[in-house]
């Protein structure tokens, strides 16, 4: 499975199972984030552990998940991003949104 999902206390957690992000997968993604919005927890952190490379749409689909998280007064989070996913992130100026440090 491409993603899985874990909801605790106060978070919903979405670990993305793949080492690839090429936007394909785009519409589950947002999908989740719909899903653990409507659980009513105030956090949505993304696992990226296993991920290796992103292309602009699958950025562009966290940048859409973390607006729609937003607006309904949610964190959203990316943890365990590589170094060169967080230089492209840091290059665009969304490390600080994203929850990234």
């Amino acid at each position: 499975m491409e993603f899985t999902v874990q909801n605790i206390k106060h978070a919903s957690i979405i670990t993305i199972n793949k080492d690839q992000l090429l936007g394909v997968e785009n519409h589950l993604f947002q999908t989740l984030i719909q899903n653990s919005i409507e659980t009513e927890r105030k956090n949505i952190i993304v696992d990226l552990s296993d991920v290796k490379y992103v292309t602009s749409l699958g950025i562009e689909s966290f940048i859409h998940a973390y607006a729609t998280s937003k607006n309904k007064n949610i964190n959203f989070t990316l943890k365990n991003v590589n170094a060169g996913i967080r230089n492209v992130l840091s290059t665009l100026k969304l490390t600080e949104p994203f929850g990234i440090s």
